[in-house]
């Protein structure tokens, strides 16, 4: 931008303090904002993990029930999984699936015989080489000084993952919560 002054000389206005100041603003949201958006995840074909309404959860039952671990690519696959961890059918997912984007992955406890517990997918992790997906959960239990009620009880977690061909595999990091 050029403007004449009363001289007759023409002055112009820089650019540089607005690209500083931009540059500025950029840098700061990077850094205010850089655990959070991850350039290496967003450039790899690495599943995403969509958390699904309502979960993870708490299923009351007086049925035995072992864990569950369960890869799903279909709806039957869904209904199965449903119907074993809650009989009733009381559990229900209030997404519907488009399992030709995305496949699920459903986690549950043992049937337990008291409140507190909770089960959490927490983290994939993906390698390439061998073609598997890693998926960390996170169980929490009370701890020694938690009050908790006799009822019996199954922690379910579900979520939603881009479609992939790897071959899953599960690990648990047990923690107790402190409790006064």
């Amino acid at each position: 931008m050029n403007n004449t002054n009363k001289n007759g000389t023409t002055l112009y206005s820089s650019l540089l303090p607005i690209a500083l100041l931009l540059l500025l603003i950029l840098g700061a949201g990077y850094f205010l904002l850089r655990d959070e958006f991850n350039l290496e995840k967003v450039l790899s074909n690495e599943p995403e993990v969509r958390r699904l309404e309502g979960f993870p959860t708490v299923v009351n039952t007086d049925q035995n029930i072992d864990k569950q671990r369960a890869f799903i690519k279909t709806q039957d696959e869904l209904d199965n999984f449903l119907k074993t961890v809650d009989p009733s059918g009381n559990l229900k997912l209030t997404e519907n699936i488009d399992f030709d984007k995305e496949y699920l992955i459903g986690v549950t406890t043992k049937t337990l015989e008291s409140d507190g517990t909770q089960i959490k997918v927490r983290k994939l992790y993906e390698d390439k080489e061998d073609n598997t997906l890693l998926v960390s959960l996170k169980q929490t239990e009370p701890g020694l000084n938690c009050v908790t009620t006799q009822q019996t009880n199954l922690p379910v977690d579900i979520v939603a993952i881009s479609k992939t061909d790897h071959k899953v595999t599960f690990e648990v990091l047990k923690e107790q919560k402190a409790c006064e």
